[in-house]
């Protein structure tokens, strides 16, 4: 019987630890540059793995980290765009390379270390993120103080057509102008199923684009981008996602506005 997974999504704490571990160092008088302590990284992210193992002992643990590519960049264009600007840590790479050698990994082709714990996950696994974005994903879940939470498909369902309205501003899609997480939950208030979420969710986003056209995202494009992937939303065979489609067929489905 195979044991029952803890994935582990591990990224978040990998750029925490990382970034704790750089120091400013004068190179020669009046120059400056960034250097990292990798023992001292490593370390840090070490005793936050044996940590979060400590809380799923019964369970095997993996850390699920993104590959170099992502999808969604062919979806929206701009999707990230506003993290061009920052750099990451100094050893952030090398200590990406140590902990691929020395734990066991999941990753996927063309997808975020997030959409290869939606993937993954399976009946009797559990999940650990820091990430908000995780709590899209039917199934059990680990806070930071190793307390369980078991969010429904329903549940994960609701707070993914709220990142369609919100969007995300840290990933760098806007969702639907001027919708808020209060506004967003009043939209989907009385949906009782997915017909109606996505009615409600679609019905808003024509709304709104008759009073701002040039601001207002194709709906769609939206949810492909909140969209962390599931199980069975993955084609292993070619690498490739699946894309969400609405819940019915897309020749019923009201065209692009503005991308």
């Amino acid at each position: 019987m195979t044991e029952p997974k803890l994935i582990y999504d591990v990224e978040p704490d990998l750029y925490r630890c990382a970034s704790s571990a750089e120091y400013e160092v004068e190179f020669s008088p009046d120059v400056w540059t960034y250097q990292c302590r990798i023992t001292e990284a490593k370390d840090a992210i070490t005793s936050e793995i044996e940590r979060v193992q400590s809380f799923a002992p019964n369970h095997e643990i993996f850390l699920a980290v993104g590959d170099r590519t992502n999808y969604r960049y062919s979806v929206y264009p701009f999707y990230k765009s506003n993290r061009l600007k920052y750099r990451k840590p100094a050893g952030y790479s090398a200590l990406r390379k140590w902990l691929n050698k020395t734990w066991p990994i999941l990753t996927l082709p063309n997808v975020e270390a997030d959409d290869v714990v939606g993937i993954s996950y399976e009946e009797d696994d559990v999940i650990y993120s820091r990430d908000k974005d995780l709590r899209t994903i039917p199934g059990i879940h680990i806070d930071s103080e190793g307390s369980l939470q078991e969010i429904s498909e329903w549940e994960a369902d609701l707070s993914f057509y709220t990142q369609v309205l919100t969007g995300d501003a840290c990933d760098g899609y806007p969702g639907c102008p001027g919708v808020g997480p209060k506004t967003a939950a009043k939209i989907i208030a009385g949906a009782t199923d997915q017909h109606d979420l996505w009615e409600l969710v679609k019905a808003t986003y024509i709304k709104t684009a008759k009073k701002k056209p040039e601001e207002t995202p194709s709906v769609l494009t939206m949810a492909r981008c909140a969209r962390i992937l599931r199980n069975g939303e993955y084609d292993h065979e070619n690498g490739k996602p699946i894309l969400w489609e609405p819940p019915y067929p897309r020749e019923v489905f009201i065209p692009n506005f503005h991308d």
